[in-house]
C-alpha cells in the first residue's frame, strides 16, 4: 500500500479514537463516577497513541527499507553507465587497439547487468521503469556502443588475418570512423544519463 494512504489511515484511526473516547467517557453513561472515567480516558488514549506510534514507526521502518533498496539500485546503475564511459574513453585514447575484444566484452556485461537491473526493479522497486522512455534511451544507446564496437573489433580481425599491421590499421580510416561514432554515441550518453537518474531519484 502507498506510505501516504497508510499514513492518512493512521491519523484516521487516531482521530476515530480521539471521537470514540470523547463520547463514550465524557457524552455517554458508559462510565458514571468521574474518577472512573478519568481512568477510562488516559487508559483509552494511552493504548490509542501506543498503537498509533508503533504503527507510524513501522511504516517509516518499511520506508527507510525500501529506501535503502532503491538507492543501492540506483548507485548500480550509475556504476554501471560511468563504467561504459570509462572504458570507452581509456580505449579510444589509448595507442594500442589488441584490446577490443575485452573492451567489447566489458561492454556486454554493463549492457547485461542493465537490463537485468532493470528487470529485477521494474515490479518492485521503481514501478513501470523498464517503460520509461529514459530507461528506453539508456538502453537503445549503450546497445549502440556495444554494437559499433563489435563492428570495429570484426574490422580489426579482419586486418589482423590479412596480416596487417595494427599500429597501422589503428590510425586507419575504420578506427577514425569508430572513433567519431563512439564519440557522438558518448555524448548522447552523456546527456541522456541525468534524464534517466532524475527518473530514479524521483522515486527514492
Amino acid at each position: 500500500m502507498n506510505y501516504r494512504i497508510e499514513k492518512a489511515l493512521a491519523f484516521l484511526f487516531l482521530v476515530l479514537l480521539l471521537l470514540l473516547t470523547w463520547y463514550l467517557f465524557l457524552m455517554d453513561d458508559f462510565v458514571v463516577e468521574s474518577e472512573e472515567r478519568i481512568t477510562g480516558v488516559f487508559a483509552s488514549l494511552a493504548l490509542g497513541f501506543g498503537i498509533f506510534q508503533f504503527w507510524l514507526s513501522e511504516l517509516n521502518a518499511d520506508r527507510r527499507k525500501m529506501y535503502d533498496l532503491r538507492y543501492e539500485a540506483y548507485k548500480e546503475f550509475a556504476l554501471q553507465i560511468e563504467h561504459i564511459s570509462e572504458s570507452l574513453h581509456i580505449e579510444m585514447t589509448g595507442d594500442e587497439i589488441g584490446s577490443v575484444h575485452n573492451l567489447l566484452s566489458r561492454l556486454m556485461n554493463h549492457l547485461d547487468r542493465i537490463n537485468s537491473t532493470v528487470a529485477r526493479t521494474s515490479d518492485f522497486l521503481f514501478p513501470d521503469l523498464h517503460q520509461k522512455p529514459e530507461t528506453e534511451s539508456i538502453l537503445r544507446i549503450v546497445g549502440l556502443l556495444s554494437t559499433r564496437t563489435n563492428e570495429f573489433r570484426l574490422k580489426v580481425e579482419k586486418a589482423s588475418r590479412e596480416g596487417k599491421d595494427t599500429r597501422d590499421f589503428e590510425y586507419s580510416h575504420d578506427r577514425m570512423q569508430w572513433h567519431n561514432d563512439i564519440r557522438g554515441l558518448l555524448k548522447e550518453l552523456h546527456l541522456r544519463k541525468y534524464d534517466f537518474y532524475q527518473v530514479l531519484r524521483n522515486s527514492l
